[in-house]
């Protein structure tokens, strides 16, 4: 069923739970009394589309009903909103926003009934009217969020498995092929003198068998990018691009400053490569998570490594990140060259990438 239709009944019901409540109390009654119902409970027919805004809705016109004397009539709309928020939004949100508005409109709820005998009894009410929702939609939350990663961590694990195959088997034709070159070109050496005609023979079928590894050898390759990735005739960047970079990250909007330390010089064409991508990536998880910030990236050029760090000064990932499969690119690409990645917050708020990639002496 479409999550709007499942919605708009659950609202219905609700409304018909709300009003049931403001007709059995001995407060506001007649066409206020309706408009108040429907106002209480129609947003939540848009619940899982905007639950910030249905929270606020439904927590406001919780505060109206206290008002107007009819105290705990629209708890179970405030109790359905402060789980939807709670299970479908960041507990950032919920914590900064959800939870303070529904205790407020829970307490005021609470406050208006008059049933109480002490405050102890309104704490308890409330912490079982909001906090408990709240908990139970933590509780979906991070459900559905660990099922998610399950399946994702299934499916990639199953096309690692099958690449890993096929490559395997590519592999031994690889191989095969490259066995079958050195005999026949060792046979040509040994005969070149004597017989030039068999040389030749040799030495096109050393071409011939050349050619099918190298179309084996593009299928690998192609088996060990990604699916529906076009294969790519362009050089690699490497440093030397990195002020185009730095202009395309700036006109994102993202203002990047860079520091030299060091003698700078030319990087083997692996590590320049790496070294780019990691500011690369960096550069781009800045721009997604750190709002408006600045960043700074440091390359010190030592006699055996270059180190590189990518800071910003924004707000970070949050306490709920993806997956992070560009941090793990980084340290892989990095890892070849028996380098080393390591990411977290900054003392001072913001976020740090620092890289040390080795590099031999006369590089």
């Amino acid at each position: 069923m479409n999550p709007l239709i499942w919605d708009s009944l659950l609202a219905a019901l609700v409304a018909s739970i709300v009003a049931g409540t403001v007709v059995s109390q001995d407060g506001v009654h007649g066409p206020l009394a309706w408009v108040l119902v429907v106002g209480a409970c129609a947003p939540l027919a848009i619940r899982r589309r905007a639950p910030l805004l249905v929270l606020a809705l439904v927590a406001g016109m919780v505060v109206v009903f206290a008002l107007v004397g009819n105290g705990a009539a629209a708890d179970v709309a405030l109790a359905l909103a402060a789980y939807t928020i709670a299970a479908h939004e960041p507990w950032r949100r919920v914590a900064s926003f959800g939870l303070p508005v529904a205790i407020v409109a829970g307490l005021a709820s609470q406050i208006a009934a008059q049933t109480h005998r002490n405050w102890v009894e309104v704490v308890v009410n409330v912490t079982f009217g909001v906090g408990l929702p709240i908990l139970i939609g933590r509780i979906v939350f991070n459900r559905r969020r660990h099922l998610a990663l399950d399946r994702e961590l299934a499916a990639r694990e199953a096309v690692t498995t099958e690449r890993t195959r096929i490559a395997r088997e590519l592999h031994d034709v690889v191989a095969h092929a490259m066995s079958v070159m050195i005999v026949q070109a060792g046979a040509a050496r040994t005969v070149i003198e004597r017989d030039p005609a068999a040389a030749q023979e040799a030495i096109a079928r050393v071409e011939e068998t050349g050619r099918a590894g190298i179309a084996e050898m593009r299928r690998l390759i192609g088996v060990l990018t990604d699916a529906g990735e076009p294969p790519s005739t362009a050089p690699m960047p490497g440093l030397s691009e990195l002020d185009l970079l730095l202009e395309t990250v700036r006109a994102a909007g993202l203002p990047v400053e860079v520091v030299r330390t060091g003698m700078p010089r030319t990087l083997p064409p692996g590590a320049d490569l790496a070294a780019y991508r990691v500011i690369q990536e960096s550069l781009t998880n800045a721009l997604k998570h750190a709002g408006p910030a600045h960043a700074r990236v440091s390359m010190d050029f030592a006699a055996d490594r270059l180190t590189i760090e990518v800071a910003d000064d924004g707000i970070g990932p949050g306490p709920e990140p993806g997956v992070g499969h560009g941090l793990i690119g980084m340290r892989e690409r990095v890892a070849l060259f028996d380098g080393t990645v390591t990411t977290g917050e900054r003392p001072g708020g913001g976020f740090l990438v620092r890289a040390e990639i080795p590099v031999e002496d006369g590089a």
